[in-house]
């Protein structure tokens, strides 16, 4: 186990500023919620945005969201939240941090803070303003701020933390692929440069292959659905949809599903970049009423999702039950591609 010096040293390291800085932007600017991350006791590796999404919270003190202590005090306000840690402020607010973590090297090496956010509801700006005057804030100050805050569901924030740990954890495995062949490359017998190509290649498949599991999941979870695909352009063989994760279908059918762009349901999605919704065999466009031939099946989401301003994929999700999320969550869904959108 390293000491706390020598931690903080491999974090600056492996965390190299300026890539994971682009990175939490486009976190921050997808999610609308701030982001940023300290080493293992509490100190600032990659500050917050002060200009959005509350970010003056948390960097003015007399606002009362910060603590007033030393940063290393920053993590003692934390309690466990499964696999994360909360802060829950006496302004009805919420943090979470989310482990970073390196094997064989030491073990934690820091965390990835998220929010505050607000769970849930918003308090009216009456109600904040009262809780600034029991402490003696400046009431319009944190008024402005708090109505900078995004709202989100307990699922929606667990379903974002649940992908960016994912993607927090592939970023950190990568780079330490990358470092390994540098070294290896040192020696006389070091990679060639395309073998070191073609192990990157095949490390981010693998990376990408995790992450659309873990959307996946995290839809089904979100939407009360039991089955569901994500499909991908096989740009191998012309372009077609092929099912590249699945949770709840039959292996005949993942190997045999080929969807052209502009056919199907699946399909349409991709050629008009817009997502269908379908209660039983109903349809609001006659164009996909041939293809419901399942009659089991009570709701379905169809969703095209879209990196660098190019389809690259589609999710589709179902269910047999009378009663699910599908439509309440097609916002945060969106939200969650995105997110994904951003490191593809």
């Amino acid at each position: 186990m390293l000491n706390e010096d020598a931690s903080r040293q491999l974090a600056l390291k492996v965390i190299n500023k300026e890539k994971w800085w682009d990175v939490l932007s486009r976190f921050i600017d997808v999610l609308h919620i701030n982001i940023f991350i300290v080493d293992r006791k509490g100190l600032t590796i990659l500050p917050p945005e002060e200009g959005k999404y509350g970010g003056r919270l948390l960097t003015d003190r007399s606002l009362g969201f910060r603590p007033a202590q030393e940063a290393s005090e920053f993590l003692k306000k934390f309690e466990q939240y499964g696999s994360y840690l909360e802060y829950a402020s006496p302004l009805n607010l919420h943090q979470f941090a989310i482990p970073i973590n390196i094997n064989g090297e030491g073990g934690l090496l820091g965390y990835m803070i998220v929010g505050p956010v607000i769970l849930n509801k918003r308090l009216g700006n009456a109600e904040y303003a009262a809780l600034a005057r029991e402490r003696n804030i400046p009431a319009q100050d944190l008024v402005n701020e708090v109505n900078g805050l995004r709202v989100v569901s307990n699922v929606m924030i667990n379903s974002i933390l649940d992908l960016l740990s994912e993607i927090v954890k592939n970023n950190i495995e990568l780079s330490g692929i990358k470092s390994e062949m540098r070294q290896q490359g040192e020696g006389e017998e070091g990679f060639s440069e395309e073998i070191k190509e073609a192990a990157k290649d095949l490390y981010s498949t693998v990376c990408l292959d995790e992450l659309l599991v873990t959307l996946l999941d995290v839809a089904l979870k979100m939407t009360n659905t039991e089955c569901g695909s994500i499909m991908v352009v096989d740009q191998e063989r012309q372009g077609d949809l092929t099912i590249k994760v699945s949770r709840g279908l039959k292996e005949s059918r993942i190997k045999n599903t080929r969807v052209r762009i502009g056919e199907g349901i699946a399909g349409l999605a991709a050629k008009e970049n817009r997502p269908f919704v379908i209660h039983g065999q109903q349809a609001g466009d006659n164009r996909i009423k041939p293809f419901l031939q399942r009659p089991e099946i009570q709701h379905s989401l169809i969703m095209p999702l879209m990196a660098k301003r190019r389809i690259f994929g589609v999710l589709n999700l179902h269910t047999r039950e009378a009663h699910c999320n599908i439509e309440n969550n097609i916002e945060n869904l969106q939200y969650l591609s995105n997110l994904l959108s951003s490191v593809v």
